[in-house]
């Protein structure tokens, strides 16, 4: 049996920083992550035809590692947002799974 990725607590890892990520049927693309209040959040330094650079791709609560991402049509026309969940792997990457739309997995940007 294969052991499972080591989970990292979320109150003892700073995941503040630049973080590359592929958007699946776009490209690499680069989140800031800052911490605002008690909450992880990831603005788009680069963005894509659906949400631009500049806006929070997705937030989550930094205890329970749940909360929503952001989606749009192109043109980041109708933006709304739909439940999500931050997993840690491990110091250098995370992965947020926007509830069945998919995930994309992130490596720390050195």
């Amino acid at each position: 049996m294969l052991a499972s990725p080591r989970r990292s607590k979320p109150d003892h890892i700073d995941l503040t920083g630049e973080w590359i990520g592929y958007y699946p049927g776009h490209f690499d693309e680069v989140i800031a992550i800052s911490r605002v209040d008690n909450q992880w959040r990831a603005t788009k330094i680069t963005g894509d035809d659906h949400v631009p650079a500049g806006e929070i791709t997705w937030e989550v609560d930094r205890s329970t590692l749940f909360g929503l991402g952001q989606i749009a049509n192109v043109g980041f026309r109708d933006p709304s947002w739909v439940p999500g969940k931050l997993t840690i792997l491990n110091p250098e990457r995370i992965c947020f799974t926007w509830n069945t739309l998919g995930s994309v997995e992130y490596r720390k940007d050195d």
